[in-house]
């Protein structure tokens, strides 16, 4: 369980990587491209995936066609857990223009290929998440360490509300397998966040 210390410790690490990237002429978007010099609709950042291959946790960023994308968002993370057979989908982290996180949200089977798990599973993966990176990506596999400790609260939320959902679509449909694959699904769950506000919450808390 996350305690007021952790969640404080989780602000700083967000915090310290944003300004460090605002102090560098650059937003957190830029970094997740890898060095890319051009961001292609679909394609995965890094190429194949930022994975650590001791812990089976891996990310990538990537943006939909622009019809697709809300308005001023600028791609999303999706953040994976991995054993030897198959993987399953924790949380996608949407980033806007400027580089700042807006929106949680978690996705249906056929957009990752996953194999759907149980809530429980799933939870217990983004509680157990920690990555060791190293080069270039390691700040921004940091931040998104930090960014799923300060928001553990939503997106366990989010993922039990997907099994809900997933639950209520099957017994109106009555096959799983058609409600998983089914394009008219896509977002299953999803919640706008304030970064500014949480991190205000626990920083400037503890300075007043």
């Amino acid at each position: 369980m996350l305690t007021q210390s952790n969640l404080w410790l989780a602000a700083q690490e967000v915090a310290r990587i944003q300004l460090r990237y605002a102090e560098s002429g650059r937003t957190l978007n830029e970094a997740a491209l890898c060095g890319a010099s051009e961001f292609i609709e679909w394609q995965h950042y890094p190429r194949n995936d930022l994975v650590d291959e001791v812990s089976g946790y891996e990310f990538y960023y990537h943006a939909h066609s622009a019809d697709e994308m809300p308005d001023e968002e600028h791609g999303h993370f999706h953040v994976i857990k991995r054993d030897e057979q198959s993987f399953h989908h924790l949380i996608g982290i949407a980033l806007n223009q400027r580089g700042l996180p807006v929106r949680l949200f978690t996705t249906n089977q056929w957009v990752t290929g996953e194999d759907m798990a149980q809530s429980t599973l799933v939870i217990k993966s983004v509680r157990e998440f920690e990555m060791l990176v190293k080069g270039r990506m390691s700040l921004v596999s940091k931040w998104i360490d930090a960014m799923i400790q300060l928001f553990a609260t939503e997106i366990e939320e989010l993922i039990l509300e997907r099994d809900q959902k997933i639950t209520q679509l099957v017994a109106k449909q009555g096959n799983r397998e058609l409600v998983l694959n089914s394009r008219e699904h896509h977002v299953l769950t999803e919640t706008k966040i304030d970064l500014m506000g949480r991190l205000s919450n626990y920083l400037l808390a503890v300075n007043s």
